[in-house]
């Protein structure tokens, strides 16, 4: 039940990336403040509401259904570790421009606004929901459908599914064309998260991953 929950939030997600173009052209006229909460909202309600819903019908506490119980400080070193090492193997391949907040115009308060939820939206809410929906719902939901097969299939299939969807569902809201860095991170941070997931059980080092390459990479551009 969790896995078929996991399939229609993910299915969600995708209509609203391709739907999002259509709100944009409706809501154009708004602050850009609000513009960018609402796509922070539209993004994320998808992935957490099938994380909420899945652990409503698994009877299941939220902690237990998503894998976040239990934490330790190995986590978060492991996961800074894997964070920092995607970066930095996105920024050898693609790297960041920088110069974003020398960009703006002084007086222009509704853009650096708009900048900071979008920022601050990509390092402290979007990881958080990812992490939540990808690992704790789809990969684990995914292993657990796949027992029977053994834990050296159902765990490495899970990460790989799991990391193949993440890394799709990005493509798909990047356009026709991906950014090779674009590509290169999703599949790194989906598989080192989900690596770690696999090995800990936990969500805390897939956590601490998500958050330190999305912060690094929006300090870089703000650099």
């Amino acid at each position: 039940m969790a896995l078929a929950v996991a399939a229609v939030g993910a299915l969600l997600a995708a209509a609203v990336i391709l739907w999002l173009p259509s709100v944009h052209a409706v809501i154009w006229a708004w602050p850009l403040i609000l513009v960018a909460f609402v796509d922070l909202v539209l993004l994320s309600a998808p992935l957490l509401g099938a994380v909420i819903v899945a652990a409503r019908v698994t009877q299941e506490r939220f902690t237990l259904a998503t894998g976040l119980r239990g934490f330790s400080w190995i986590d978060v070193v492991a996961g800074l570790g894997v964070g920092l090492v995607a970066r930095a193997l996105v920024e050898l391949v693609a790297p960041s421009t920088g110069g974003l907040g020398g960009g703006l115009i002084p007086d222009d308060s509704s853009v650096m606004a708009a900048m900071i939820v979008t920022l601050a939206g990509a390092v402290l809410v979007t990881p958080v929901i990812e992490e939540l929906f990808f690992r704790g719902l789809l990969q684990r939901s995914l292993g657990d459908a796949l027992e029977g097969a053994g834990r050296w299939v159902a765990g490495p299939v899970a990460v790989l599914f799991s990391t193949a969807l993440f890394a799709g569902l990005h493509a798909l809201a990047a356009g026709p064309f991906v950014p090779v860095g674009l590509l290169l991170g999703t599949v790194a941070v989906g598989l080192g998260c989900g690596v770690l997931t696999l090995l800990t059980g936990r969500l805390a080092g897939a956590l601490t991953a998500h958050v330190a390459f999305n912060a690094v990479g929006a300090a870089l551009l703000i650099w």
